[in-house]
C-alpha cells in the first residue's frame, strides 16, 4: 500500500536486508575507518563518486563524469546549501522563479535562506512543461533597459541575479515533462541573464516507458559559455529508501567545487 497523501512508499519496497548486507560489506573493508568514519573529500568519497558516475551513465544513457558530481545529505538540505552559497536574496538575487504548480515545501526552504514572498514569481506550465516564453518576457521586462541593454550589476560575479526552481522531468505535482526545445531555450536564457536553474531531478530515474529526456544540466555542459547556470539536484530517496537522506548534485566543475561540503 502506498500513502499518496505523504508520498510514502509501501514498507515492502524498503529492503532492510539489502541495506544491512551492504553496510556489513562496507564496514568490513580494510580502509573502512578512513573512508566511512573520518573526514573525507569535500565532494565525497572518490570510490563512491566513481561508482555513482558508472551507475548514472548507464541509467541516463549519457556520459556522467566524476568531476561533475558531489555527494549531498539529500535533495532538500542540498537545496538550502545551494541557495546559501550561490544567491544573495537581499542584495543581488532579485527573484525566485517557481514552476506553477510546484512542490509546496520548497517555499519554506527559500524563505529560510532569506528570500521574501514578494520575490516569488510563479511561471505557468502546459503539456510541454514550464512556459519558457512567459519567463523570458518577465525577465526582459525586469532586467533590461528600454534600449535592450542589461540592468545587471556585473560586480557580483559569484552570485546569481535570479534563481529558478523547477522539476523538468515528471514534475511534481503535474507530471509534465519539459520539451527539448524549451530545455535548450531555458539554458540559453539563463546564461544571458545570469539565472541559476536548480533542477529537482529526483524523478528522472523513474521513467518506466520510453527514454527519459536528456537532463537540463547536459545542455549546460554542451554550451560554450564559461558561466555555469544549471544544477541537477538528486536523491536516493525515490529509488532506494527515503530515510537514507543521501543524494548527489551534478553540475559544471566550477559549481561542484563551490558546493563541496566542508
Amino acid at each position: 500500500m502506498i500513502n499518496f497523501l505523504l508520498g510514502l512508499p509501501s514498507l515492502d519496497l524498503l529492503s532492510v536486508d539489502l541495506i544491512s548486507r551492504a553496510s556489513q560489506i562496507a564496514y568490513s573493508l580494510p580502509n573502512a575507518k578512513q573512508r566511512l568514519l573520518q573526514y573525507n573529500g569535500f565532494t565525497g568519497d572518490r570510490d563512491f563518486l566513481e561508482s555513482l558516475a558508472t551507475f548514472l551513465t548507464k541509467a541516463y544513457n549519457d556520459t556522467v563524469k566524476v568531476e561533475h558530481l558531489c555527494s549531498s545529505p539529500g535533495a532538500s538540505l542540498m537545496l538550502e546549501h545551494m541557495l546559501t552559497m550561490l544567491t544573495r536574496p537581499q542584495t543581488v538575487t532579485r527573484f525566485a522563479f517557481f514552476q506553477n504548480p510546484t512542490y509546496h515545501f520548497v517555499f519554506r526552504i527559500f524563505q529560510e535562506c532569506g528570500f521574501s514572498t514578494d520575490q516569488f514569481v510563479g511561471i505557468p506550465e502546459d503539456c510541454d512543461g514550464l512556459d519558457v516564453d512567459y519567463l523570458e518576457t518577465f525577465i526582459k521586462e525586469h532586467f533590461e533597459h528600454d534600449d535592450g541593454s542589461s540592468t545587471r550589476d556585473n560586480s557580483h560575479g559569484d552570485f546569481y541575479d535570479a534563481v529558478l526552481y523547477c522539476v523538468p522531468t515528471h514534475a511534481n505535482p503535474s507530471s509534465s515533462i519539459l520539451s527539448k526545445e524549451r530545455r535548450e531555450k531555458l539554458v540559453t536564457l539563463a546564461k544571458q541573464y545570469n539565472v541559476l536553474i536548480i533542477c529537482d531531478d529526483v524523478y528522472d530515474l523513474l521513467t518506466y516507458q520510453g527514454v527519459a529526456p536528456q537532463r537540463l544540466v547536459a545542455y549546460d555542459f554542451a554550451s560554450k559559455s564559461d558561466r555555469p547556470v544549471v544544477i541537477s539536484n538528486c536523491s536516493f530517496s525515490k529509488i532506494l529508501a527515503p530515510g537514507l537522506r543521501v543524494g548527489w548534485v551534478e553540475a559544471q566543475e566550477a559549481l561542484v567545487k563551490r558546493l563541496g561540503l566542508r
